[in-house]
This record gives C-alpha cells, sequence and structure tokens, in this order.
C-alpha cells in the first residue's frame, strides 16, 4: 500500500481526523455527519449517503490494515453514513435530528439484534454495515412516529 492511498485511506476513515477524538469518536463522528446533513435536500442526501456508504464499505479491510484492528475506533465515516441513512427522506428539522442522533447513538451503542449480527461479521464490511442497520432501524422509528402524530 502506497503513502498516499494510507494517508486517502485514514483521511476518509476518520471523516477528516475527527476519528482521532480520543473520547468518544463514534459520537463525534455521528454529530460530524451533521455538516453534510445540514445543507443536503432528500434527493442528493439519499445519493450522497449511498455514494459514502459504498466507498465506506471499501475502504473498510484497507482501514483494518492502517489502523491494525478489526473495527478501529478512528473509523468514524460509518457513524457518518448510519447518521446521515436515520435522517434520509425525513423533515429537515432540529428535533427530528437530536432525536435521531439520540436514538442512532443507543443503537449504536448497544447493537440490538439484528444490528448485533453485522457487528459480529467477520467480513470488514461489518465495520459499515452495522452503523447502517442502525441508521435505517433508526429510520425506520422516525418514520413511524411521524406518521402517528400526524394522523392522530
Amino acid at each position: 500500500m502506497n503513502k498516499f492511498f494510507k494517508e486517502f485511506v485514514r483521511i476518509s476513515a476518520s471523516f477528516f481526523y475527527v476519528g482521532y477524538i480520543p473520547v468518544a469518536s463514534g459520537a463525534w463522528g455521528s454529530l460530524a455527519a451533521f455538516a453534510i446533513i445540514a445543507p443536503l435536500e432528500s434527493r442528493t442526501l439519499a445519493i450522497v449517503t449511498a455514494v459514502l456508504s459504498v466507498f465506506g464499505i471499501l475502504i473498510c479491510k484497507p482501514a483494518q490494515e492502517i489502523f491494525k484492528s478489526p473495527d478501529p475506533r478512528q473509523y468514524v465515516l460509518d457513524e457518518v453514513c448510519g447518521m446521515a441513512l436515520s435522517v434520509l427522506w425525513l423533515p429537515a428539522d432540529y428535533v427530528v435530528w437530536i432525536t435521531a442522533y439520540v436514538i442512532f447513538r443507543v443503537l449504536d451503542v448497544f447493537k440490538p439484534w439484528p444490528i448485533i449480527i453485522f457487528q459480529k461479521m467477520r467480513h470488514p464490511a461489518g465495520i459499515m454495515l452495522d452503523d447502517l442497520a442502525a441508521g435505517a432501524i433508526t429510520n425506520i422509528i422516525l418514520q413511524l412516529i411521524i406518521f402517528v402524530i400526524r394522523f392522530r
């Protein structure tokens, strides 16, 4: 692996070094997602989330090698993508975003079923897939809450 590629993976996986924050790097990575989420409308956010998610899966293996860990704490692109997925097609509202952040972080930390299945994968893509699952579940929960509130 050449030096340029290693640094590219390091910058990408850590989401511009956010993953190097020594305490709660995943929480910071989730917050950093709002730098992407805030300015984008839903269709653009869907494309950006899909592209970053595929890219994130592709760099899982090199990131494991660079960070010398099966699930590196510096790797926060998974939190960024999971958080983006959690608010996709939801109202661009701070209450929704804060609620999504809290639900996503709880799911990401405690990893209930089916998220734990992806966490336990031996494949490098498991780094990304557990957070994408947490984001998808967060989104479904919020979609249901908003549906119930609107049609009450």
